[in-house]
């Protein structure tokens, strides 16, 4: 006879087990339980294969191996796009976003004043606008005269005049 009843019973614990920890990953990120479902999907395949004889185990395997690839679509291209999906995710990408101030290149070389003690980092009054600035390492007074010497992202360097 082509069928056992406990390695039935065994194949689907097992592609419900995989399915389940592959769904589960989106919930508990880390890799582990979605390498355990694929593990799981792997057995099941092994345990159709060597449970039924010829063409029935080799559609059960494949059967499995599918269902982890629809598992794999569903989590990358659909759940992101559902009600939990979109709780669980930023509304917006980040393409635009930028981690330096582009006008802070054009203050090399301006001079202002301290507006706090810089020991070393503080603010500075450069040109009308308060800066974000430190020295390289000194301790300057608040209300001495500072010149910009260097621009690097978003930190801008001062020495005092």
């Amino acid at each position: 006879m082509f069928v056992r009843i406990e390695g039935m019973t065994t194949y689907i614990a097992l592609v419900l087990a995989g399915a389940f920890l592959m769904a589960l990953e989106v919930f508990l990120p880390g890799g582990v339980l979605g390498i355990l479902g694929v593990v799981a999907l792997l057995a099941a395949s092994y345990v159709a294969v060597t449970t039924y004889v010829g063409v029935a185990g080799y559609l059960l395997a494949a059967a499995a191996i599918l269902l982890g690839c629809l598992m794999v679509y569903l989590v990358v291209r659909i759940f992101p796009n559902t009600f939990v999906g979109k709780k669980l995710s930023l509304p917006t990408d980040m393409k635009e976003s930028r981690a330096d101030d582009i006008g802070l290149v054009e203050l090399v070389g301006a001079e202002g004043v301290a507006a706090t003690i810089l020991r070393p980092a503080g603010f500075a009054d450069i040109g009308g606008k308060r800066v974000d600035v430190v020295t390289r390492g000194e301790n300057i007074e608040q209300g001495a005269k500072v010149r910009v010497v260097e621009v690097e992202g978003n930190r801008v360097v001062v020495e005092k005049i």
